[in-house]
């Protein structure tokens, strides 16, 4: 969700109902030499209590001088052992701590020895194969809080099945909470993944893009239809709530998400044209105006 999961979009999620929010993938490199873009992707909104900052890296001393860094600023701090980016892959960080499993045990320790916030860990099911039962149970032992588990293996990136019966068989045996995650878009698949991995709690990624109402749905227990008319409502708050943010750049930003508003509704190739070459803020918001189906 890197590029996505910023203050605004967050503030957009939360007064939809989102119970808990996660930063952007923060590198602990950056928090270390205090980039400053990386600095700022770490602000929240007033309303975004409880919140979570997701850091990744691969070495524990820079991972704990992050950590100790950003703990004044969200109730929790996320250990990323799930991405599969290759730039991430290559800093021997996210998934690729699941190759080294030690590693990852070794960050855990450390950030549960001096950090007094909660620490969770995102993680995947494996990188090429199933990680082992014995892993989790060690996280657990050292005091991790709680676990997301995306059902798929790194090798998978976001194609394929997502294995919930390993979510599931996790859940049973750790006395944590476990996080079921991967290809939940919609309350009826949210229903069937509680079903089969016996979970509390689920995350929602990809599915809240251009869709931040869905958490409202979840929490609803529907699975609505919204008229175009709502979600240009929800274009301009979004796009306005990144130019408080983001200043200037906010369109830069903005038109990924301006895709995916849009996506699945019929005749809006000629709109995508029109956000793609404007240039200004306020030339986007009057776009979305002109939006028709």
């Amino acid at each position: 969700m890197a590029g996505y999961t910023d203050k605004p979009f967050r503030k957009l999620c939360r007064e939809f109902g989102c119970g808990l929010t996660f930063s952007e993938l923060i590198s602990v490199n950056a928090i270390y030499y205090k980039n400053k873009k990386t600095l700022k992707l770490i602000e929240r909104d007033i309303i975004d209590r409880p919140y979570c900052i997701q850091l990744f890296g691969a070495d524990e001393k820079i991972f704990l001088y992050a950590a100790e860094f950003v703990e004044p600023f969200c109730d929790c701090i996320d250990i990323n052992a799930g991405c599969p980016a290759p730039k991430v892959i290559r800093a021997k960080a996210g998934s690729y701590l699941l190759k080294e499993p030690k590693q990852l045990i070794k960050i855990a320790q450390t950030l549960k020895k001096h950090i007094k916030k909660p620490i969770s860990i995102k993680m995947r099911m494996g990188y090429e194969k199933t990680n082992p039962i014995e892993l989790y149970k060690e996280l657990e032992q050292i005091g991790i809080d709680f676990i997301t588990i995306h059902g798929r293996l790194k090798s998978q990136y976001f194609k394929g099945g997502v294995d919930y019966n390993h979510i599931g068989q996790i859940n049973s045996i750790l006395s944590i909470p476990v996080v079921a995650n991967g290809g939940i878009d919609s309350f009826k698949k949210a229903q069937e993944v509680k079903r089969i991995t016996g979970c509390d709690y689920l995350m929602i990624g990809q599915a809240a893009i251009g869709r931040p109402f869905i958490f409202e749905d979840l929490n609803k227990g529907i699975d609505s239809k919204r008229d175009l008319g709502f979600v240009k409502t929800v274009m301009k708050k979004h796009l306005q709530y990144m130019i408080d943010f983001w200043g200037d750049t906010a369109i830069r930003q903005f038109r990924k998400f301006f895709h995916a508003y849009l996506k699945g509704y019929p005749n809006i190739k000629r709109f995508n044209n029109m956000i793609n070459n404007c240039s200004t803020n306020q030339e986007a918001l009057a776009i979305i105006d002109l939006i028709e189906s």
